[in-house]
């Protein structure tokens, strides 16, 4: 790699590592104890069950093509609602950490005008990361670990 690649990828990966610290300490204090990581009937959600949602949903906006308010992430997001809903949650949070908003829909994020689906990827996939490294484990991943 070229020396200024280098140097933008070293400094996207710090930005986005920036990104997920600042999205932890919001987590940290919108919710207390595990409230985040349960669904709406009262199920725990995994980290890993959040992660693989956010990646279909970036598969089927790939695959399907993105266009929003015909499908966007609403429509990409829609599955098991106890997932759906932690997923949401995540994205809030990312969105926050970027933006510094108090609040934020994911679902309508991706209407604004000028938005790109480079930017709703970098979303799903920021997400996804999130998740995989906050969320909790659940115990086929903690025996495989072990």
């Amino acid at each position: 790699m070229t020396p200024s690649i280098t140097t933008s990828t070293t400094a996207l990966e710090a930005q986005n590592e920036a990104l997920l610290t600042r999205a932890a300490e919001l987590e940290s204090t919108w919710y207390r104890g595990p409230r985040m990581w349960f669904g709406t009937s009262g199920e725990p959600v995994t980290g890993t069950q959040v992660a693989k949602h956010l990646d279909a949903a970036l598969g089927a906006m790939e695959r399907d093509g993105w266009e929003p308010g015909t499908f966007g992430l609403r429509e990409a997001l829609a599955g098991a609602t106890d997932v759906t809903g932690v997923s949401v949650s995540v994205l809030e949070l990312v969105i926050c950490a970027h933006t510094g908003a108090s609040a934020a829909e994911p679902r309508l994020w991706d209407t604004v005008p000028g938005r790109t689906l480079d930017q709703v990827r970098t979303l799903l996939l920021a997400g996804a990361a999130y998740a995989r490294r906050y969320g909790p484990r659940d115990a086929a991943q903690d025996t495989q670990r072990a």
